[in-house]
């Protein structure tokens, strides 16, 4: 079996502990849209969902030195490699490569190019393999731990809905605890993990509004994991495009909104929302801490300078709180696991 292959069939498989939803005999209850059937999907993955931190930061602690099973331990290292470096010098080309690489693209890449392995440059089907890797040495009784209260995890997301950050996290692996028990909650992680990954590809989904209030619409919704010295932490990204002009080069009429959010010492959550239409760039930073605010007030010249040099005017703003949260949208998921 070719390891495309072998992706679509873990993928098809679903979670560990059984199917997403048990089929259902009664036909009528069947999705009969895409729409409801993502909206299916969507339900089942918010009661699963986590942010990837604690797994990463697991993996770090069980590659340290446990004896993980080779296939696992394999697996964990494939997905470890994928975390960006946090530099003075990120480039268009390293938030191209993130969000290539961060899964949203998975299905589409692997039914453009069949033959091309994703593994080791596609976060979501690292995942998968690692998934395979950690259920084939559980066993067959295992079942799934009490998920953490959802005060303690991220909101998950949805269409439309704030971008959210995740400072790094810390392991909880003690260094007493067996192995057997090592690897459930590897598997849990990684499962909760590939959960959000599905919550932030039905984000990315067209809504039947986008059409009537933006004009035409494309929306990408992603998070990639960025090695900081505290750790992994999380960073959420919401690129969207919206309409295109008349003219021979459609892209000069299109409007580019970029939002993401980071939390990562000494700053502390920030917020950027990013806005480029007829070659005029908006830049409006919001720090939540005083201090936060402060150190980006500093480096505003530096931003200006750097993008005059780039030839893109821009006006850049910084504020200490945060950004107006966008109103809920009629229909947005529940938790259902209060």
């Amino acid at each position: 079996m070719s390891e495309v292959a072998r992706i679509q069939e873990i993928e098809r498989a679903g979670p560990i502990y059984g199917p997403r939803r048990a089929p259902s005999a009664d036909q009528a209850n069947a999705p009969k849209t895409p729409a409801s059937a993502a909206a299916m999907a969507a339900q089942d993955a918010a009661a699963r969902q986590d942010g990837m931190g604690p797994l990463i930061a697991d993996l770090r602690q069980a590659l340290g030195g446990r004896p993980l099973p080779p296939a696992a331990r394999a697996a964990a290292a494939q997905v470890m490699m994928q975390l960006s470096p946090m530099g003075p010098d990120v480039s268009a080309r390293d938030v191209e490569k993130a969000l290539t690489g961060s899964g949203l693209l998975l299905e589409a890449k692997l039914a453009a190019e069949p033959q091309t392995s994703p593994v080791g440059v596609d976060l979501k089907a690292s995942l998968l393999i690692l998934r395979q890797a950690l259920a084939a040495g559980l066993p067959k009784d295992s079942v799934r731990t009490p998920g953490k209260p959802t005060a303690q995890r991220p909101p998950p997301p949805y269409r439309g809905g704030p971008t959210t950050a995740q400072r790094p996290a810390a392991s909880n692996l003690g260094s007493d605890v067996e192995i057997p028990a090592v690897m459930r909650q590897l598997a849990d992680e990684t499962d909760a993990a590939l959960a959000r990954t599905e919550l932030l590809q039905i984000a990315s989904m067209p809504s039947p509004h986008d059409l009537v209030e933006a004009g035409e619409v494309t929306r990408w919704v992603f998070e990639a994991p960025v090695a900081t010295p505290q750790g992994a932490a999380m960073t959420q990204f919401e690129i969207r495009r919206e309409g295109k002009g008349d003219s021979p080069d459609r892209e000069q009429g299109a409007t580019w909104r970029t939002r993401f959010a980071l939390d990562i010492a000494p700053l502390g959550p920030v917020e950027a929302h990013l806005t480029l239409a007829h070659g005029h760039l908006g830049v409006a930073l919001w720090a939540q801490t005083m201090e936060g605010a402060e150190r980006l007030r500093s480096h505003v010249a530096i931003l200006n300078a750097r993008l005059v040099a780039a030839r893109l005017p821009a006006d850049v703003s910084v504020f200490h709180g945060t950004p107006a949260a966008p109103p809920p949208a009629a229909g947005r998921l529940v938790d259902q696991t209060l």
